[in-house]
């Protein structure tokens, strides 16, 4: 899959989410219902957390912000002070971690980066997890988990609590009347789904 296409197909990702995002800002005001509200204004609080758009970013991402705050070796007798906690489960926690602090491994990963440029999605997130599982790296494995759990989640909850607010937004005639004219598949097909 080509860069363009990957950027495409992440970008409509991020676009289904900004719809269902603008439809609960417009709409969020005239809930009277005091739980719906709170469960409408949690999930635009999850949608502005959402990771970033590419899994290649998002970890290496992730790898830089540990990088920059933790040492990521021992540098003195408690070397688990000098890792995060995110960390505590690897083989190398307290030690060194082979990723981040040996340069042989910091060129490999440049090299990772530069070969999964033109990767579809799945060939990043099988070679990812090759890569991590090579060297223990557990918070890749679930930085990964986590990117692909946290967006299907995002777009699902986010289209059921649409349906909650149209349901209460809407008189109910007028709610039979547009689900017979218009209907979910026309919701779903302005979202970009099938």
């Amino acid at each position: 899959m080509r860069p363009a296409k990957r950027a495409a197909e992440a970008q409509q990702r991020r676009k289904r989410i900004d719809r269902l995002y603008e439809h609960f800002d417009d709409c969020v005001a005239l809930i009277t219902d005091a739980e719906l509200q709170d469960e409408v204004l949690d999930w635009m609080d999850a949608a502005d957390k959402a990771p970033a758009a590419s899994i290649l970013t998002h970890v290496e991402t992730r790898l830089a912000e540990f990088e920059t705050e933790h040492e990521m070796y021992a540098v003195d007798v408690n070397g688990e002070d000098h890792f995060p906690d995110d960390c505590s489960d690897c083989e190398h926690y307290g030690v060194a971690c082979p990723i981040l602090t040996n340069r042989y491994e910091q060129i490999e990963r440049k090299k990772l980066r530069e070969r999964l440029r033109g990767a579809s999605e799945d060939e990043i997130k099988r070679e990812l997890r090759r890569y991590a599982g090579n060297h223990g790296c557990v918070v890749m494995i679930e930085l990964i988990e986590d990117w692909e759990q946290q967006y299907e989640s995002i777009l699902e909850d986010g289209r059921k609590l649409r349906r909650k607010t149209l349901e209460i937004l809407r008189p109910a005639d007028e709610r039979d009347r547009a689900d017979a004219e218009i209907g979910e598949t026309v919701a779903d097909a302005t979202e970009g789904r099938p």
